[in-house]
């Protein structure tokens, strides 16, 4: 079965470890993983962040997927949005809003960088789960307010908003969740018998959680063949917009 992570990380890591795109790449390959998408969070200029995953999907074509990391409290934001969807052809945008420091429900900039990026069809990938900055309860009203964009919440909350996350998202048929980090079992089964497999994407969290427990963690849930399908490989190419590939 094919698997894709939909979300991991390049450049330094919190504590400075440094890694490259060949890494990733070959470390997930041990594990059955042959396509994955990437933002690069660490520094302070999110255009050198963006430039660095450009880089990398140009060593690593149709495997590496790269995300353009925006701060809504950069001047140049939309600027860079259209830098990094219409110049370079990302697949996405990663909102990090811990990693920045802002409320999400009192960043008015948002709304007009959001009306932007709806203009390219992609997805939007947000840091779901650590209080007080990304709950998903304010991340959520974006979701409703711009109906035509798809979002993946990602962690399915982490740990202290698994379950209000379910809750949350329900019946936005416009979020999908992601799994890395979560390992509350009745988290993770709740995410796909109430939003369904279709809503529930894999990740890996690379280089921050064990590549191996984020893809025996499923196995070991007996989750059956063909919901495995939609998590492990189908939502991605979904979101990811790769049609017939």
């Amino acid at each position: 079965m094919k698997i894709y992570d939909i979300h991991s990380h390049l450049g330094k890591t919190s504590s400075g470890d440094e890694n490259s795109p060949s890494e990733i790449v070959s470390q997930l390959k041990n594990y059955g993983i042959s396509k994955v998408g990437v933002s690069c969070l660490s520094g302070i200029s999110t255009r050198e962040q963006n430039d660095l995953i450009y880089r990398a999907m140009q060593e690593y074509p149709g495997v590496i997927m790269g995300y353009a990391f925006i701060n809504p409290k950069a001047p140049d934001a939309i600027d860079e949005v259209n830098r990094c969807l219409g110049d370079y052809g990302m697949s996405g945008i990663k909102f990090h809003s811990w990693k920045h420091g802002y409320y999400p429900d009192n960043t008015p900039a948002l709304n007009d960088i959001l009306f932007e990026i709806a203009k390219y069809g992609v997805h939007v990938q947000t840091h779901v789960g650590t209080a007080p900055f990304s709950t998903p309860f304010t991340w959520v009203e974006y979701a409703r307010k711009f109906p035509d964009i798809d979002f993946l919440f990602t962690h399915t909350g982490y740990y202290e908003f698994g379950l209000s996350t379910i809750q949350a998202v329900r019946d936005l048929k416009n979020v999908w969740v992601e799994t890395s980090g979560q390992m509350d079992v009745e988290v993770l089964t709740k995410s796909i018998d109430v939003l369904g497999a279709e809503r529930v994407c894999f990740g890996t969290d690379w280089p921050y959680k064990p590549v191996n427990i984020e893809v025996e963690k499923f196995y070991e849930l007996k989750i059956p063949e063909d919901r495995l399908e939609y998590i492990f490989h189908k939502n991605a190419e979904y979101l990811w917009r790769m049609g017939d590939e």
